[in-house]
């Protein structure tokens, strides 16, 4: 069964530093994508080789999503993450530099190996800031836009609801995934977006405001693809969810049957 790394995310509470993830992540993953995940620890360092060696046992890579904002300044057009964030420039649900770090790293690696990838809202934003990139930094603070936020009044499983459409373009990566371009419904719970698609992505899907839903890393055919809403949320219900994570669990099994049939 194929193996893949899940990103977690730096949680301080009380001075002590933890790793989390979202069990949502871990029971899609291995029900749809039918793949075994390994949680991959933020770094707070700049150890690129022990990054490397890590991804190197993986056939895949899910960058998840988080509260925290993306910070750009963690990330240089050259594919290289800056030197290693203080406890200081750290402020929980608004930036997690220690997931940005690890983020940059594990892409680094994963890109170079040709993984499969899937990013998760934080992770569709990773991937676009990655290849240069420029980022929404509060849409509710751009003019005519929809909200992209959840309504916060609504119990939490309800604030995952679909609440806008999305139009999936013609002849992409996403639409032979789907069946087809036509319309989807998905959920909406991020304040950042991407502003500037980066040279190296091209766009998958897009909302009726204009905002990128979706992108793929564009000088390949492995599935390496972001998407900015929660599939993994009512995964259960969702077919256009389902075909999303079996497609990328079939690419992970691709990978793996190749990776055991190189020479040792």
């Amino acid at each position: 069964m194929p193996l893949v790394g899940v990103a977690a995310n730096r949680l301080i509470d009380d001075g002590v530093h933890r790793e989390w993830v979202r069990r949502r992540y871990i029971d899609a993953l291995e029900t749809y994508a039918n793949v075994e995940i390994v949680i991959l620890p933020t770094r707070s360092t700049d150890d690129i080789e022990g990054s490397r060696r890590v991804v190197a046992r993986l056939d895949g890579l899910v960058l998840t999503g988080d509260e925290s904002n993306v910070s750009p300044e963690y990330f240089l057009h050259a594919n290289t993450p800056r030197p290693s964030p203080t406890e200081s420039t750290y402020y929980r649900a608004e930036t997690d530099p220690y997931r940005d770090m690890m983020a940059s790293l594990v892409l680094s690696a994963a890109l170079e190996r040709g993984l499969p990838i899937l990013g998760i809202c934080r992770g569709l934003q990773e991937l676009n800031v990655f290849f240069g990139g420029s980022l929404y930094e509060d849409i509710s603070l751009e003019t005519n836009m929809l909200t992209h936020k959840e309504d916060i009044s609504l119990p939490r499983d309800r604030q995952y609801d679909p609440v806008h459409e999305v139009t999936v373009q013609d002849g992409g990566k996403l639409a032979r995934i789907l069946g087809g371009n036509v319309p989807i419904i998905v959920n909406s719970l991020h304040n950042q977006g991407i502003r500037i698609l980066a040279p190296g992505l091209q766009c998958e899907a897009v909302a009726a405001d204009g905002l990128i839903e979706a992108a793929s890393v564009s000088s390949t055919g492995i599935f390496q693809m972001g998407v900015q809403w929660h599939p993994e949320w009512h995964a259960a219900d969702d077919v256009v969810s389902r075909k999303l994570f079996a497609a990328f669990g079939n690419a992970c099994a691709a990978f793996e049957g190749k990776r055991q049939g190189d020479p040792v």
